[in-house]
């Protein structure tokens, strides 16, 4: 049992969150230190998608989770919105029976050899069309996770509280934001780590469908090649947290735009907390031609394949080419081949419609 000094600082903990939502991993945290789990997980569900904030001892397993499929067939998150009526937390055991304990595939492969299976959670109804769930996990047994529950439960309504508030002062950063895009009409999209699109801007949905798709687990791209570097590049962000850009084909493989991805960090990331990328597309009536060194760094080329790139957008041949650089044509083609692979063209016409419909 613990005492009125520990709940009453973790009531504080909990407003505080509330108030300022990038506190919520340290809070869920503390809350699972102090009632012996490993952490927990802010959760907030809409008909379309999950959104998550884990304390720092459980995000790992939590996205290891999320990235092998198991959201798909996740009866803790079902059952409970099942039982959404009920006014305290559910054990994975109170969910599920004993025998499923042992022998789901979700508790079999994933969640019982991390010592994750015992967990507590309880669901919250937003002020929108959403549910809040918070959940502790990795309790050290499911006798644990049932023990936790009084204190839990005593804790509730001020987690419930908190956790609403946070979500609206969440809403309303992501919204004005894209307001403010918007009205200057910019073409962005709010991105999760894992690629999710969160928002968008008008413009930027405007390339829905013809260009990108707005799939449940990430952003997908309609093109099956720019979709495949699209799921390398945010592999690379998260593990570089550096930028890069993308070229996009249409439906019909012509390359009409480029993405750039920019992870949000230090105050972006910590104002924006689901917040983890910026995609910003380009593309439209620029009669100006980008320099070389903007063409180069759009679709990491080198120096010479960039002024390749931008040769073939001025409507210089291969061999007008080799001719003002003093190369060779065979030089010329073979950087050429490159740029082509980089920018996700196949011929010199695709290229230069490309590079000059850039922003």
């Amino acid at each position: 049992m613990l005492s009125d000094a520990v709940v009453n600082d973790l009531i504080g903990s909990i407003y505080e969150a509330g108030a300022f939502p990038d506190r919520w991993p340290d809070t869920l945290h503390k809350l699972g230190i102090s009632l012996g789990a490993r952490g927990g997980n802010l959760i907030r569900s809409t008909a379309t998608r999950l959104e998550m904030q884990s304390s720092r001892d459980v995000a790992q397993v939590t996205e290891e989770f999320a990235r092998e499929g198991w959201n798909e067939h996740n009866s803790r998150v079902s059952r409970l919105l099942g039982r959404a009526g009920y006014a305290g937390f559910l054990t994975d055991s109170d969910l599920h029976s004993e025998d499923e304990l042992l022998t789901l595939p979700m508790y079999t492969d994933f969640l019982n050899p991390r010592g994750a299976a015992a967990g507590a959670a309880t669901i919250v109804q937003g002020a929108r069309d959403d549910a809040l769930i918070v959940a502790l996990e990795a309790f050290a047994s499911h006798s644990a996770s049932r023990e936790a529950v009084p204190t839990l439960d005593h804790l509730r309504p001020h987690m419930a509280r908190a956790a609403v508030l946070s979500s609206e002062i969440q809403s309303a950063r992501v919204g004005g934001m894209v307001e403010a895009f918007n009205a200057i009409g910019t073409a962005i999209g709010l991105l999760d780590r894992n690629g999710k699109l969160l928002a968008a801007s008008r413009k930027f949905g405007s390339y829905l469908n013809d260009l990108l798709i707005d799939a449940p687990t990430r952003l997908r791209m309609a093109d099956e090649t720019t979709d495949r570097r699209f799921a390398a590049a945010i592999g690379d962000l998260e593990r570089h947290n550096t930028g890069v850009s993308i070229a996009m084909r249409n439906r019909d493989k012509i390359g009409v735009a480029v993405l750039h991805l920019v992870p949000a960090r230090h105050d972006a990331r910590e104002l924006f907390s689901h917040v983890s990328i910026f995609a910003v597309m380009g593309s439209a009536g620029n009669d100006l031609l980008p320099g070389a060194d903007i063409i180069s760094a759009l679709f990491d080329l080198t120096p010479a394949e960039a002024r390749v790139a931008r040769g073939i957008a001025q409507g210089l041949s291969p061999a007008e080419m080799a001719s003002r650089l003093n190369l060779s044509p065979e030089t010329i083609r073979t950087q050429l081949k490159r740029v082509f692979a980089k920018t996700s063209t196949r011929r010199q016409s695709e290229l230069s419609r490309l590079i000059s419909r850039l922003v």
